[in-house]
C-alpha cells in the first residue's frame, strides 16, 4: 500500500494532467466556438450577448471578446475607420484631389448665394410667397441676369458632380501625383474661368473654351479608369 507522501505525488500528478487535459479542450472550443467565450466570460445568455453585441458586428466577435473587459465592436469598427480615413488621408494624390474637389464645392455655394442676393436687388422672384414679402405679385417674375446666376450654377452642378466621382476613383488607380495634380488644377481652372466669363458675360468663345479646357481631365480619367478595371469586367 503506498503512502501518504506517494499518495500525494501521484494524485497530484492526475490533477494536473486532467488540468492539462482540460485547458487544451477548453482552448479548442473557445477558438471553435466563440459564442461559448462569451458564456465563459459573464454573458450567461445569448439574448444578453446580442444585446451587448449587435447582430452585424458578429463577425468580429472573436477579434472584440476576451477574458477580461474589452471595448464593444463598435468601438473597433471605429477605430477600423478611422484607421482607414487616416491612410487615405496619407494618399497624397487623394488629398490633392480632397483640396481642389472641396474648393469647387465652396465656389458652387458661391454661386447659389450670388444667385440669391441679385434676386434680392433685382426683385425678381420665382416663387409668389417671396414676391408678396418683398412687395408684391408684381414682382413673381423673370430677370435677364437672375436667370444667368441660376444657369452658371446649374451648371456647376452639371461638371462639378461627375469630376467629383471621377476624381475620388481616379485617386484610387495609383496615378502619378504630379500628373494628378495637373488634371485637377486645369479642371478646376476650367470651372472658375468658365463661371467668370458666365457672369460677366464676356465674349464668346470665351465661356465654351472654359467648358472645352475642363472636359479634358475628366475624359482623360474616365479612360485611364476603365484602363485600369477592363481586365476585371
Amino acid at each position: 500500500m503506498p503512502t501518504g507522501n506517494e499518495f500525494l505525488t501521484q494524485a497530484t500528478k492526475e490533477f494536473l494532467k486532467a488540468s492539462h487535459s482540460h485547458s487544451r479542450i477548453h482552448g479548442h472550443v473557445n477558438e471553435t466556438f466563440p459564442l461559448l467565450l462569451i458564456n465563459l466570460s459573464g454573458w450567461r445568455h445569448r439574448r444578453q450577448y446580442k444585446k451587448d453585441f449587435p447582430s452585424d458586428s458578429l463577425s468580429l466577435s472573436a477579434a472584440c471578446v476576451t477574458q477580461t473587459a474589452s471595448p464593444p465592436c463598435n468601438s473597433l469598427q471605429e477605430s477600423i475607420v478611422q484607421t482607414e480615413m487616416a491612410v487615405m488621408i496619407r494618399n497624397e494624390v487623394f488629398s490633392c484631389f480632397v483640396f481642389y474637389g472641396v474648393l469647387l464645392v465652396i465656389k458652387m455655394y458661391i454661386i447659389a448665394i450670388i444667385t440669391g442676393q441679385v434676386r434680392l436687388r433685382k426683385k425678381a422672384f420665382a416663387n409668389p410667397e417671396d414676391a408678396l414679402r418683398h412687395g408684391g405679385l408684381q414682382y413673381h417674375r423673370e430677370d435677364p441676369y437672375v436667370e444667368r446666376c441660376r444657369r452658371a450654377h446649374t451648371n456647376d452642378m452639371e461638371n462639378i458632380f461627375p469630376f467629383l466621382f471621377l476624381g475620388a476613383i481616379y485617386s484610387l488607380t495609383g496615378p502619378s501625383l504630379a500628373v494628378a495634380r495637373l488634371h485637377f488644377l486645369v479642371f478646376f481652372l476650367g470651372r472658375m474661368l468658365h463661371t467668370v466669363a458666365y457672369l460677366s458675360a464676356l465674349r464668346a468663345p470665351t465661356r465654351s473654351l472654359a467648358y472645352t479646357v475642363a472636359q479634358i481631365p475628366c475624359v482623360s480619367m474616365a479612360v485611364q479608369i476603365l484602363m485600369a478595371v477592363a481586365a476585371y469586367a
